[in-house]
């Protein structure tokens, strides 16, 4: 599909102060100062560094939960497209994951909807489909196998995603992130590693792509890893990176049977 000319001229990132957050912030901020955007609202339950160290009559930075309906009303009000990539990354426990990464998405779609926002970038996870075995190769349309209570949270975030794209004109356009680092420290991202750049790289493509509902994953160009990203590469992802140029002096050698790495091995323990 062909790329619309320019982008969504006022976005919102959220999960603006994490380690991937930081990483797009400072890229649309330089499209905030070269004018090709007009408004970029920062938002996290964190305090937010401002990406410019100045102001800017464009750049909104919101301390802010998005846990509750009128969180959520607040961040999208006079958004053209959001960048979600709040919650908890991690495996948890249902206590906090049903706020953040349930509640969340849940509250976020209905007040894009309200608002009129074009599309929505869902920050999902390799941990929605980890429980896929190591040996098979697998594309944007592989079935759900989340590896933790947190891959079941992505999961459900891709399927709000599919229900809004399916009955409302908000487009949804779901990544699959893998090992989203600023450097290899194990076997296995040699499999799943992408770059920050190569991130951004794939968050350009959900901002001017022309797309309804697509799923595709966060990878860098790794020809023979887990995931064919054939549909990202069709809407006009171009990963310019590769893992063994990142590599640590040090990578953890484990093998393992699922995609999901450890997590996926790990036990489901009793929630607390």
């Amino acid at each position: 599909m062909a790329h619309t000319p320019d982008l969504p001229q006022a976005i919102l990132v959220t999960g603006a102060a994490g380690n991937i957050g930081r990483s797009v912030a400072r890229h649309l901020a330089a499209a905030l100062t070269e004018g090709r955007i007009a408004r970029l609202r920062l938002v996290d339950i964190a305090p937010i560094d401002n990406p410019l160290r100045e102001d800017h009559p464009g750049l909104e930075r919101m301390e802010l939960s998005l846990s509750t309906r009128a969180a959520a009303d607040q961040a999208t009000r006079d958004m053209d497209a959001v960048i979600h990539l709040a919650g908890i990354p991690s495996e948890s426990s249902w206590d906090k994951l049903i706020d953040a990464n349930l509640a969340g998405p849940a509250y976020l779609w209905d007040a894009c909807v309200a608002h009129g926002v074009d599309r929505v970038l869902f920050a999902s996870s390799n941990h929605a489909i980890g429980m896929h075995p190591s040996d098979s190769r697998i594309d944007h349309s592989a079935a759900l196998r989340p590896d933790s209570r947190y891959g079941a949270t992505k999961a459900f975030g891709e399927l709000v995603a599919g229900l809004y794209a399916a009955k409302t004109p908000v487009r949804a356009y779901c990544m699959r992130i893998g090992s989203c680092f600023e450097h290899v420290t194990a076997r296995r991202h040699m499999k799943t590693f992408q770059s920050l750049a190569d991130f951004n790289r794939l968050i350009d493509t959900g901002l001017t792509a022309d797309y309804h509902y697509e799923v595709v994953y966060g990878l860098s160009d790794i020809p023979d890893g887990y995931w064919d990203n054939s549909n990202a590469h069709r809407l006009g992802y171009a990963p310019q990176d590769h893992p063994s140029d990142f590599l640590d002096e040090s990578l953890n050698e484990n093998d393992y049977p699922f995609q999901g790495g450890e997590v996926a091995e790990a036990p489901l323990s009793p929630d607390g």
